[in-house]
């Protein structure tokens, strides 16, 4: 085989030897080499890179623990249909977050005393690092280590535990104990150490705003436009033209409003509503026209695509349009005409959508609201915001109706609401964070995602009757073992998770369980476990329904502007409401479509990552100068290790370790996740309300330490 001419290798060639099945891992990675590695990829992404099923190797992303270990997700789930263990002895030159190839085999599970039961597999996957088809991270960002003799950095993500050395006249004249970026040149393997060059120092750990240059470079979050992309930008007007509005339905004359959060500034949705002689609702959907200024093939489309979703912080964004358009003229600002597409259903008194039309339109927003205000008017009933708002309260007042209808619809078929609260973070004047609160939620909130949900259901179930090309978000069943093992864990805590009369656990069954633990103390916390529990929502060519949501068919529709999927919707639907769809562009759309759905899922988990690291960040320095107060909290999750804390009077968690609890001898029960006391039987446990002493501040790692005081009554 090696001697074969390089031109005469194929995709055959490949499968027929992989089907070889041989150990010769040395054979193998020559071969490797000798091929078109990135036809190998782009035919995986594809789902074209097909094994037989006695093949015991699969590609897939390999996420890395910080003790050396790791897990393969494939990319082929029908191959494989959990993650498979990579011991630390198996990494071979692999590092988080790497595309891989493994070898797949049976490993008997390691037997723990009292751990065994007959439910759980005997044996577990275990695999072997072949090659790394695509690195993770083109750059890591560490902490540069001036060691005399031997230059390190030790990167930032202690998921990446290999250290890199660093070549004297490859340091570019860093100091010891700088932040800087790492550009790999040699990588970590049993019998090498990894070596890098530093490209870019981006400063001391305690530098103002140095956070965000981290997290940016560490989730390769583009945060500049290429001069191609500023170059188109620049040509687009800040006013629409006469030949834009030809052909447009004209929706000037309808009362419309963007209701968003207050520090909201890319308005790419607004509402109108109105109540038929019939009794039902007419309900329009106005999204921003982005897909008329972002056309493919441009530079400012491949920019889009790479960053994949605006990415948004406590104070800032990184968005994923240039600010001329998503802050600008794709913008649905009060006043300014704007163009739209939009979704006009007509809904009954069960919340069906009876008639449903789209249309490319030009709207003018009358108002810019937000959430509060509009509390202020239908729940507070607040004289001067009703009267400051006289021309909008009656269609307000509409609009909470129909929301209290669509809701008890999803109710009804079963949707799982898990509502989660999530953290506001408040600055002064000098960027300094003076407060962390549970963001509040009100009727607004759920009025806008009642009406959002309605429209990317409906424009779904539109492209579903198509025939043709759609991009869905979906949303599989959970996996029956997790499940099982979460419902075992409940009952330890007294709650039990009916199943079915088939003995599948269907959406009421959750939807049952978390009305019987609401307002209960370790509530949120078995929220949280059954969340994990789920299968991760995604992106998808193929429609596998939406389970939380009990939906059919569900995609996204509603936010193009900071979204890459709303956008692929946008030309998806447009193409087929032609009334001659071109078969040529849907062909190609339906071959892409995989990849894309691949790609922007891993990019929205990436976001999401980023926004969570920044949040931790913040929620460190605001406790850092509280170092040796006690504030009192809640137990949230129980480990053998020590047990996580969230503080009453601000909305921030940290570790309590098992050490600091000395005022007994204290025993770690696994059934029921909780400690209790040999002598004083006092139980720290999910819900237990505590008195905590906060004792160290990581500002490297993200971690806010505490020690317990006592347990509170």
């Amino acid at each position: 085989m090696r001697g074969q001419d390089r031109r005469t290798f194929t995709f055959r060639d490949v499968v027929r030897f992989l089907d070889l099945d041989s150990d010769d891992r040395r054979d193998l990675q020559h071969y490797l080499d000798e091929l078109d590695t990135q036809g190998i990829i782009h035919r995986i992404k594809r789902g074209q890179y097909a094994l037989p099923s006695r093949q015991s190797m699969v590609s897939g992303l390999l996420q890395c623990h910080r003790d050396g270990y790791g897990f393969v997700r494939p990319d082929d789930r029908t191959q494989f249909d959990q993650d498979i263990f990579i011991p630390a002895r198996n990494m071979e030159e692999a590092m988080h977050g790497d595309r891989v190839l493994i070898k797949v085999a049976a490993r008997k599970r390691p037997r723990r005393r009292g751990r065994e039961t007959d439910s759980e597999p005997q044996e577990r996957l275990e695999g072997t690092v072949l090659r790394v088809l695509e690195r993770g991270h083109p750059s890591i960002v560490g902490r540069y280590c001036d060691h005399p003799r031997f230059p390190m950095v030790v990167p930032l993500d202690a998921r990446m535990f290999q250290d890199i050395m660093i070549p004297r006249r490859q340091s570019k004249g860093a100091l010891h104990g700088q932040v800087v970026v790492v550009s790999l040149s040699v990588p970590p393997g049993p019998r090498q150490t990894a070596q890098g060059q530093i490209i870019e120092i981006l400063g001391y750990p305690d530098d103002p705003g140095i956070e965000y240059k981290i997290v940016s470079h560490k989730y390769g979050l583009p945060t500049e436009f290429s001069p191609e992309t500023q170059e188109e930008v620049a040509a687009f007007a800040d006013r629409i033209s006469a030949g834009e509005r030809a052909g447009r339905e004209d929706f000037l004359d309808e009362i419309a409003v963007t209701i968003d959060g207050e520090t909201a500034r890319d308005f790419d949705d607004a509402v109108t509503l109105k109540k038929l002689p019939s009794g039902h609702y007419l309900l329009g959907v106005h999204i921003a026209d982005v897909a008329h200024y972002v056309r493919e093939g441009t530079a400012l489309d491949a920019d889009a695509y790479a960053r994949g979703t605006s990415v948004y912080f406590p104070d800032r964004a990184i968005p994923m349009l240039p600010p001329k358009l998503s802050s600008g003229i794709c913008c649905l600002k009060p006043g300014e005409d704007r163009l739209v597409f939009s979704v006009l259903m007509e809904v009954d008194g069960r919340g069906e959508v009876v008639r449903r039309r789209f249309a490319e339109g030009i709207l003018r927003s009358r108002e810019r609201m937000t959430y509060p205000s509009v509390a202020r008017i239908l729940v507070d009933r607040d004289p001067a915001e009703r009267s400051r708002c006289s021309a909008f309260a009656p269609m307000l007042e509409t609009m909470e109706e129909l929301c209290t209808i669509l809701a008890d619809k999803r109710h009804r078929r079963g949707a799982v609401d898990f509502d989660l609260p999530e953290a506001a973070i408040e600055f002064d004047r000098g960027g300094r964070v003076i407060g962390v609160v549970q963001a509040e939620r009100n009727i607004a909130h759920r009025i806008i995602e009642e009406f959002m949900l309605l429209a990317n259901e409906t424009v779904a179930a539109r492209l579903a009757e198509s025939g043709g090309p759609a991009l869905y978000r979906v949303h599989e069943q959970p996996d029956p073992q997790k499940v099982e093992d979460f419902a075992q864990f409940a009952l330890a805590l007294g709650y039990r998770l009916e199943k079915g009369r088939d003995g599948a656990y269907r959406q009421r069954d959750f939807q049952r369980f978390i009305s019987r633990i609401e307002g209960r103390a370790e509530g949120r916390f078995l929220v949280y476990l059954m969340l994990r529990s789920f299968m991760q929502a995604r992106y998808a060519a193929e429609n596998a329904g939406h389970f939380g949501l009990a939906a059919t068919a569900y995609t996204h529709f509603t936010s193009p502007i900071r979204r890459y999927p709303d956008l692929i919707v946008h030309r998806l639907l447009k193409e087929c409401l032609q009334e001659r769809p071109s078969q040529a562009w849907q062909g190609k759309m339906t071959a892409q479509l995989p990849e894309m759905a691949a790609w922007t899922s891993a990019r929205e988990r990436n976001a999401d990552e980023a926004e969570r690291e920044i949040e931790k960040i913040k929620k460190v320095q605001f406790m850092s100068d509280k170092i040796g107060e006690e504030f009192e909290g809640f137990v949230f999750s129980v480990l053998r290790q020590g047990f996580f804390v969230e503080l009453l009077d601000h909305f921030v968690e940290g570790f309590v370790p098992a050490g600091t609890l000395i005022d007994d001898r204290y025993d770690y029960h696994e059934r029921t996740h909780s400690f209790a006391g040999a002598q004083r039987h006092l139980h720290f446990r999910p819900g237990s309300k505590v008195l905590v002493r906060l004792d160290h501040a990581d500002r490297e790692a993200f971690r806010l330490t505490f020690s317990a005081v006592r347990l509170l009554a």
